[in-house]
């Protein structure tokens, strides 16, 4: 009995792939998008000669309008008070000027001033109230939705105008653009010629009334300041004299003194330092037990010198005695006494050293403390000072400012009075263009509006083709399939025709033997007859699907008839036992089948049926179980396949989709071959990926995949390869045999 629960490798030919990958199924190859972007010429030729259609009938139906333009130059400002004191030539406008006057233009106050001067409330163009309702408006306003308003409301005819209406600068100038559209050429026209002579006649009559004003206002304020001078300078001059802040080289007298007193302390405050860093050394020697005559001042003292060299000189004596004499002779014992006396004598000295140092230190502390106590006095007495000084420094700050207003307002009323009447008629602006009317509209162009047509036709046609082809749900050609899934790629079966009444795509491998169907399921034969277990060859084929509908069922039943017309001893089994369809494509009436034979209700000779059309043997579902996985999972169904393996060479076995029942899964572990069949650019890539991992779970061999349902005529425009149709030539009768 064979085995079937192998794990050794399955092999389709010598097609070999990495192990499925599903984050792998969203990538997407640029060039197959622009194949697939190119093979869809079709929706390219439809969404442009629509997306031109709609321009055409805009271009058609859009009311023709005109839009001119006037130009205004901001010219320098002359008769304000600012610029009276200003020799040179006045400043020109900058940005933050312009677009003030640009503002001004488009003031609501200045546009209803037009209104009224043109009497724009009686065109219907721009007063909505003069226009027709149209039928729409007329149904609204009899349902109560909208109301009737024939009166004229000037915000209304204002708002209307500044939609019309654009004011903006000049690139890198001081021209202000007034554009303005209209329906009527005339119109649009005399709208901002009009509106830029409104701004200068404002401009004109601002002029004037600042003028009048200035100087009444520079009158006043001259009066004023006579008095704030007189108060102020008085104010300082006697505040100087109550203080006695008096100045002398630059400085009063206690800056002087303070100056000196800090000089001083900090001379004092680094001779302390040093005294005491000297001091501390040496206490810091002879608490440590260190030598302390080995400080500087200590070896800088003369007679410590002398005294250390007759000790050096003593103890040299000492030294020589002691090689010639014993320690008891009285030599010795006196040039031992006299050391001694000269060690005294040395410390003594050092201790005198020390006590001076100690002096010095206390005497530079005392230094530091007077001066200190002398500045702190003189800094006191300077807070004073520094008041009085800050408040005399504001009396004089207030006369010298009120004294330079004066001085200014003079001048300035000067100027004024001699060009307050050349100056009355001047404005900040002049009109450099006069808006012309025009004589071909504006809006639309047609020759550059047809252009831009095309163009964006163009554009939008192969944009929606691209969306279509990047969101597409299903693989279109074998390398997408196999870069993808990492399995391998069986081949393609193309579809058949539908309208052929009752004929099933499994006839066509008896109607048409050459046909493009049957040489794609000769095809799918070649790859399962190459197809390895380990060392034998793949005898029990799985066919299944992601969902249904994919033609899993046509497909296992024209691969059975292909293997049993070839010679090899075939059956099919129809293990859904959810939706049982295997009679069907075969032509056949349903009968008891494989559920009778696992629920011991039938034997294999009353269940196994010939194919009316083809040498192959047919087990049918059989009656409706309650568990079919169960069934499927069973020993019985193990036992059922081992023994049909005895008995033929191929045992093609037809299961329920993968993602709708678990039966795949289960029948995956029994098969020495799965075949996931895949509705050509149909069935959901992620659907794919889930439905391989699934199997893949159940069972360590391979998967491959193959694409029903093919569309030829799409498909060649999708791959260079292609599935072509033979000629049929006819078989000569053979003699009979003699």
């Amino acid at each position: 009995m064979t085995d079937i629960h192998s794990n050794s490798v399955v092999t389709f030919g010598d097609r070999r792939r990495a192990a499925p990958n599903e984050s792998a199924v969203g990538d997407i190859s640029p060039w197959e998008v622009l194949r697939g972007v190119w093979a869809r010429k079709e929706i390219i030729l439809g969404a442009f000669a629509g997306f031109m259609a709609v321009a055409i009938f805009w271009l058609a139906t859009a009311t023709p309008t005109y839009t001119v333009e006037a130009r205004v130059m901001l010219a320098p400002r002359a008769g304000e008070i600012s610029t009276f004191d200003n020799e040179t030539s006045p400043l020109l406008p900058d940005e933050q000027t312009v677009q003030t006057e640009i503002q001004m233009l488009t003031s609501r106050p200045l546009v209803a001033r037009l209104i009224t001067d043109l009497r724009l409330a009686g065109n219907p163009e721009f007063n909505p109230a003069l226009r027709s309702t149209g039928f729409l408006g007329r149904v609204a306003i009899a349902l109560g939705v909208r109301h009737h308003n024939p009166s004229t409301d000037i915000e209304d005819i204002t708002n209307v105008v500044l939609s019309r209406l654009e004011v903006y600068q000049k690139t890198n100038s001081r021209v202000i653009a007034i554009v303005f559209t209209s329906v009527d050429p005339r119109m649009a026209a005399i709208v901002p010629n009009r509106l830029a002579e409104l701004y200068i006649a404002q401009q004109v009559e601002l002029r004037t009334g600042v003028n009048s004003e200035a100087t009444k206002w520079l009158a006043e304020q001259i009066e004023e300041l006579r008095g704030k001078v007189q108060q102020s300078e008085a104010a300082v001059e006697t505040f100087r004299t109550k203080s006695g802040l008096f100045l002398t080289n630059g400085s009063t007298v206690p800056q002087q003194q303070l100056t000196e007193l800090n000089t001083q302390l900090s001379t004092a405050e680094a001779d302390r330092a040093a005294a005491q860093a000297t001091l501390g050394n040496a206490r810091a020697l002879l608490a440590s037990g260190n030598a302390v005559n080995s400080a500087a001042e200590v070896l800088q003292s003369p007679l410590i010198q002398n005294l250390r060299q007759q000790e050096v000189a003593l103890r040299a004596q000492i030294a020589q005695m002691s090689e010639t004499l014993l320690p008891t002779h009285p030599r010795l014992q006196e040039s031992q006494a006299n050391l001694a006396d000269l060690e005294m004598q040395i410390e003594k000295e050092v201790h005198k050293i020390i006590e001076a140092l100690e002096n010095a230190a206390r005497v530079a502390n005392a230094r530091v403390n007077s001066l200190r106590a002398s500045l702190t006095r003189l800094q006191r007495r300077m807070g004073q000072l520094n008041q009085d000084e800050v408040q005399l420094r504001a009396l004089q700050r207030t006369a010298d400012t009120n004294r330079a207003l004066l001085e200014s307002f003079l001048l300035r009323y000067q100027q004024a009075n001699a060009r307050a009447e050349a100056d009355a008629q001047a404005a900040n602006a002049r009109i450099v263009s006069r808006a012309q009317q025009p004589t071909e509209p504006t809006f639309p162009r047609m020759s550059s509006a047809l252009t831009f047509a095309t163009v964006a036709g163009v554009i939008f046609a192969f944009l929606v083709t691209f969306l279509i082809e990047v969101f597409a749900r299903g693989f279109r050609t074998g390398e997408q399939a196999e870069r993808a899934t990492g399995m391998p790629f069986l081949g393609l079966v193309p579809e058949t025709d539908a309208r052929r009444g009752k004929a099933t795509p499994a006839d066509d491998l008896l109607r048409d033997p050459s046909g493009p169907y049957s040489e794609a399921i000769r095809a799918l034969q070649g790859h399962v007859l190459l197809a390895r277990v380990g060392d034998r060859r793949a005898r029990t084929v799985l066919v299944t699907s992601a969902t249904e509908g994919e033609g899993k069922t046509e497909t296992a039943a024209s691969l059975a008839r292909a293997f049993a017309l070839g010679g090899y001893r075939t059956i099919v089994v129809d293990a859904d036992m959810r939706s049982a369809a295997m009679h069907e494509a075969l032509n056949l009436e349903r009968r008891p089948g494989l559920a009778d034979l696992l629920m011991s209700r039938a034997a294999f000779q009353h269940v196994i049926r010939k194919d009316s059309a083809s040498p192959a043997h047919v087990l049918q579902a059989g009656t409706p179980l309650a568990n079919p996985t169960a069934a499927l999972a069973s020993s019985q169904m193990l036992w059922v396949l081992n023994a049909l393996q005895q008995t033929y060479d191929y045992v093609i076995v037809d299961s329920p989709a993968a993602l709708a029942a678990a039966d795949a899964q289960v029948l995956a572990k029994f098969a020495d071959v799965t075949v996931l069949v895949v509705r050509w650019s149909s069935t959901s890539r992620r659907m794919v990926a889930r439905a391989l991992k699934l199997l893949s779970a159940a069972s360590s061999r391979r998967v491959g995949i193959l694409l029903t349902r093919v569309n030829l005529r799409r498909y060649r425009r999708y791959g260079d390869e292609a599935l072509q149709e033979y000629p049929v030539h006819p078989v000569q009768p053979r003699a009979a045999a003699r």
